[in-house]
């Protein structure tokens, strides 16, 4: 562990950010694993139809949009397992290879924003301002720990301490 005496609060405590954002995945994630639609305005924007109204039309769409929804909860909820184990354990430790992963956040959700920008504009509005949250918390907890990860060299110059006598 590379905790120092004077490490900053916002260094110390930075993980918390990255278990926040996995607990609130971890809570959105549990009834989108069930079938449960907590948006169930967002279908209707981008279908023209509700929930039910499509599982009456068209039954085998239906399914096939129940497996994609319910299987997108299932990867929600095992992304938000490895965000909250990997926050806890390597992250908090200062482990840079965590520092590294978690890159993969801020980009994970850009990546929403680009694809949310295809749809129409009234749903646009429901995706845009929790994804933008969660790069701004994401980029905060990668920026605010950056000397705990990387700390400072000292002594990069000439140290006689070190020469050996011939």
């Amino acid at each position: 562990m590379k905790n120092t005496i004077n490490e900053k609060f916002y260094e110390k405590y930075a993980w918390i950010v990255f278990l926040v954002i996995g607990a609130l995945i971890l809570v959105g994630a549990i009834p989108h694993t069930l079938g449960f639609n907590t948006d169930p305005a967002l279908v209707q924007i981008i279908s023209g139809k509700t929930i039910d109204e499509l599982k009456i039309s068209n039954p085998l769409f239906f399914n096939l949009y129940n497996f994609y929804f319910r299987g997108g909860g299932l990867s929600d909820l095992g992304f938000a397992f490895l965000l909250i184990v990997i926050s806890a354990t390597a992250y908090r430790q200062a482990q840079k290879w965590a520092w590294y992963a978690f890159w993969f956040i801020p980009a994970y959700f850009s990546g929403w924003i680009m694809l949310g920008s295809t749809l129409p504009s009234e749903s646009q509005s429901s995706l845009f301002p929790p994804l933008t949250v969660f790069i701004i918390l994401s980029l905060a907890g990668l920026l605010l720990p950056f000397r705990k990860f990387f700390p400072k060299r000292r002594g990069h110059g000439y140290n006689p301490e070190f020469i050996e006598d011939p």
